[in-house]
């Protein structure tokens, strides 16, 4: 993915049994793109777990800054829902939402997986490089812009690296790599949407 934009927030959660079919229907054809209705929201990747867990969602949305999710426009979808968001609401499960203003970044195609690592430690410039077949973007966790009703708490300090390629075997040897005591927990996602604004 390439951003392009100063911020980013990522998502991630799951859905709850029984209700993943209305949750794509919801998520990709509604919810994705009523958000990108705001100014100053770039674009969007929609993410499915790539280990066999269908119910477990990964969302990246490119914002021209941080100040995007104090607008207005921004609010009046987060404290104004529609009805279909209300009745998903409930059935959505492990939410967690992380804004980072953008450190770093590699120039990268739409590629097929991506692992979103997140590290209480501070990264330099060097350690967010990536070698071949890799592309990573590197974000410095913000305080919250502001919270969201159903978010759990996050970190507030730390980085997040969004390392993405095309082959999930690159991946994994590369969070192995950074991230040993990881590796064995993190899973690549897998694209299955990506978006503009409309127009």
């Amino acid at each position: 993915m390439n951003l392009s934009g100063t911020a980013f927030l990522a998502l991630w959660n799951g859905v709850a049994p029984g209700h993943l079919s209305a949750y794509q229907d919801w998520h990709g054809i509604e919810h994705v793109p009523e958000r990108l209705t705001v100014p100053g929201m770039l674009a969007a990747w929609r993410y499915q777990a790539g280990d066999g867990d269908q119910a477990h969602f990964f969302t990246l949305y490119d914002l021209a800054s941080i100040e995007v999710l104090d607008t207005p426009a921004y609010q009046r979808l987060i404290n104004q829902p529609s009805p279909e968001s209300i009745r998903m609401r409930p059935h959505l499960t492990g939410f967690t939402r992380i804004i980072c203003r953008i450190a770093a970044r590699q120039a990268s195609p739409s590629a097929a997986f991506i692992v979103p690592l997140v590290t209480a430690e501070a990264i330099s410039r060097d350690g967010a490089s990536a070698g071949s077949g890799l592309a990573i973007q590197h974000g410095v966790i913000a305080a919250d812009a502001p919270g969201h009703p159903l978010a759990r708490a996050t970190p507030t300090t730390g980085s997040v690296l969004l390392v993405d390629a095309d082959d999930p075997a690159v991946l994994r040897a590369e969070i192995a790599r950074r991230a040993p005591a990881a590796a064995a927990t993190t899973s690549a996602f897998r694209l299955i949407g990506d978006f503009l604004p409309a127009g």
